[in-house]
C-alpha cells in the first residue's frame, strides 16, 4: 500500500456521521435537523451557488457537528477514529488543526483539548504506527480578540505535539495583518494559513508577507497569477491541496480547471489534504486516488507527493528521518 500523509486536515472536520451521533446521543443531544444527508454517509449545508455562500453555510455546519463534544473522552475518540481510519488506508503521517474555540464553545479548557487529543494520539499509534502532530488554529471569522486569546493559551500550555499554528475560516474577513499578534503571542512554532482558497492570489502574498510562512492551506488560486507563481515556486512553497474540498466549496468548477498537476510539474512542494472528510465525502487515500485518476498521477509521483509532506512537515528531525525511512 502506497504510503500517504494528510496535511491538511480539521479536527471537528474528521467526524463522520456514526461517531458524531454516538457521541450526540451519550451526551444526551440533538442534532440539527437536517444537517445530515439523506444517505446518511455525510453532512450537508444550504448553497446558494456562490463559492463565498458555500463556505459560510459549511462553516456554520462545521460548528454544529463541532458542538456535539463535551468532554476529553469526546475529543480522544474522534482523534482515535480519525488515525485508525487513515492508517488503514496507508496514511504514515497526518497533521490535525486543533481549535481552542470550539473547545472553549463546549466548555472544555484548551488543556482538556490536548489531554483527549493526546490519548487518542498515542492509542492509534501504538496500534497502527501512524504519526500526527496538531497546529493551534486561528478561526478568522471569530475576530482578533479570540485568536488572541488562543494564541495565550497555545504559549501557556506548550505541548510537544502542538508543532505550529494556522488560521482558517472565511479568507474574506479582516486581514492576515490583524493577526499578526495572535501568530507572535503564541510563540516560536512553525507557520501555515489558510490562503488562495475563498480570496484571490492576493491572499497568498499577503499571509507570506504577514507571517513569513512558506507552506499555505490550499494556495490553489495563486495560479491566477503568473508572477507569484514564479515567486512561489523560487520561494520553494508548498501548498496543502485538499481537490474534494475544492470541487465541494466552488472553487474551481470542475478536475480540468484544478491546479494540481501544473503545481506539481512546476515543481512546487505540493502534498495533499483530506480537509473536512465528513463534510466533503472524502478521504486522504480517496484525495491520492483522485490524484491517479483524474491527474494522471503515477505511483513514483503519488509517492513524491507523501515524499513532500514529509519533508515540509512540522516534526523535529529524528521524527522526519524515521518517517524517511518508511517511504522505502
Amino acid at each position: 500500500m502506497l504510503p500517504k500523509a494528510d496535511m491538511h486536515v480539521h479536527l471537528e472536520g474528521t467526524m463522520a456521521p456514526d461517531i458524531t451521533k454516538r457521541i450526540a446521543d451519550r451526551n444526551g443531544l440533538q442534532l440539527k435537523p437536517g444537517l445530515l444527508a439523506a444517505s446518511g454517509a455525510h453532512f450537508q449545508w444550504e448553497d446558494d451557488g456562490t463559492a463565498q455562500g458555500a463556505l459560510m453555510s459549511f462553516c456554520n455546519a462545521y460548528d454544529d457537528v463541532a458542538g456535539v463534544l463535551r468532554t476529553v473522552d469526546d475529543y480522544a475518540d474522534i482523534t482515535y477514529d480519525y488515525l485508525h481510519r487513515v492508517a488503514g488506508e496507508g496514511c504514515i503521517y497526518a497533521e490535525i488543526s486543533i481549535s481552542a474555540d470550539h473547545a472553549l464553545q463546549v466548555g472544555l479548557t484548551y488543556p482538556q483539548l490536548l489531554e483527549g487529543v493526546t490519548r487518542g494520539y498515542e492509542k492509534a499509534k501504538q496500534e497502527s504506527g501512524i504519526e500526527a502532530r496538531f497546529l493551534s488554529t486561528f478561526v478568522r471569522h471569530y475576530g482578533v480578540e479570540k485568536a488572541l486569546n488562543a494564541a495565550k493559551l497555545t504559549h501557556d500550555n506548550p505541548h510537544p505535539l502542538v508543532t505550529g499554528l494556522n488560521i482558517a475560516g472565511d479568507e474574506n474577513a479582516l486581514t492576515f495583518d490583524d493577526f499578526i499578534p495572535a501568530y507572535e503571542a503564541a510563540g516560536a512554532l512553525h507557520r501555515t494559513a489558510h490562503a488562495g482558497e475563498a480570496a484571490g492570489p492576493e491572499s497568498v502574498r499577503a499571509a507570506r508577507k504577514a507571517y513569513s510562512c512558506k507552506r499555505f492551506g490550499h494556495m490553489v488560486r495563486a495560479i491566477e497569477d503568473e508572477n507569484l507563481m514564479k515567486e512561489l515556486i523560487a520561494l520553494g512553497a508548498a501548498p496543502e491541496v485538499c481537490v474534494s474540498s475544492n470541487m465541494v466549496l466552488k472553487v474551481f468548477p470542475d478536475y480540468k480547471s484544478h491546479p494540481l498537476r501544473r503545481f506539481f510539474d512546476a515543481g512546487l512542494k505540493v502534498s495533499l489534504g483530506s480537509d473536512d472528510p465528513a463534510f466533503f465525502s472524502t478521504s486522504i487515500g480517496q484525495e491520492y486516488d483522485i490524484a491517479r485518476d483524474h491527474f494522471g498521477f503515477h505511483d513514483d509521483e503519488l509517492l513524491q507527493l507523501t515524499k513532500n509532506a514529509i519533508e515540509t512537515a512540522f516534526v523535529d528531525e529524528d521524527t522526519r528521518a524515521d518517517l524517511q525511512r518508511r517511504l522505502g
